[in-house]
């Protein structure tokens, strides 16, 4: 949970340009976790969460 916190305060900072950029050193990084179940130490996907938050509560069309 604090790894998933951690990525998503970052990416709204830089989505809402409170930061102009950052990169989030985090363990686990969540990849082998899928939508509903999670895998190896990952419990969450964090980058997918990320992600699906910041379309939802920002209206971010496209990210990489």
């Amino acid at each position: 949970r604090t790894a998933v916190g951690c990525l998503l305060e970052l990416a709204f900072k830089v989505a809402t340009g409170e930061v102009k950029n950052g990169f989030a050193i985090i363990r686990p990084p969540g990849h082998h976790a899928e939508e509903s179940t999670a895998m190896g130490f990952c419990f969450f996907n964090s980058v997918a969460i990320s992600a699906k938050l910041l379309q939802q509560r920002l209206s971010v069309g496209r990210i990489l």
